[in-house]
């Protein structure tokens, strides 16, 4: 009766759901080189290196596309990607609210705010669990411009996710 018992419990075991996310051909755990390597068929217009862990690549104010992605690594690793979405209010409400209908409520909410030379900096953050994941949504409002953007976080030795 034990070895049947463990069978099905190391069967249940490899049946869960792996608890890394993924992101289009960007996932969790991947090097700095892999990423470098799926990022060449992106065709960015721009790449900045944005401190000593993340990368920041972009396209230019003439793309249509306006894609903006940024990706963060510990250790070599891929622990953070974050993507910005057309900025709106209205964007951010119908992003949290799916995430809230697939997630139930926030684990985490950060409202944040300060005033800058220009004029007061609003943000408003919201992070689900997804097991060892976190998925969450950004809205930035400044005097004179906001963002909007969602990120995929997990746990790393580096900093405290999310954030």
């Amino acid at each position: 009766m034990k070895p049947a018992c463990f069978t099905l419990f190391a069967g249940l075991l490899l049946a869960l759901p792996a608890q890394a996310w993924q992101v289009g051909e960007f996932r969790h755990g991947m090097t700095r080189a892999e990423v470098d390597a799926a990022l060449t068929s992106w065709n960015f217009d721009h790449r900045m290196p944005v401190g000593p862990d993340s990368v920041f690549v972009y396209d230019g104010l003439g793309n249509p596309a306006a894609r903006r992605f940024l990706f963060t690594f510990c250790n070599d690793r891929l622990v953070a990607f974050e993507q910005e979405v057309a900025p709106a209010f209205r964007h951010f409400v119908i992003i949290a609210s799916n995430y809230a209908n697939l997630y139930g409520d926030p684990f985490k909410v950060i409202p944040y705010t300060s005033v800058v030379a220009s004029g007061e900096k609003n943000l408003l953050a919201m992070f689900w669990r997804r097991g060892s994941d976190f998925v969450g949504v950004k809205y930035l409002l400044q005097p004179t411009s906001e963002q909007l953007s969602m990120t995929w976080q997990i746990g790393n030795t580096c900093w405290q996710a999310p954030r």
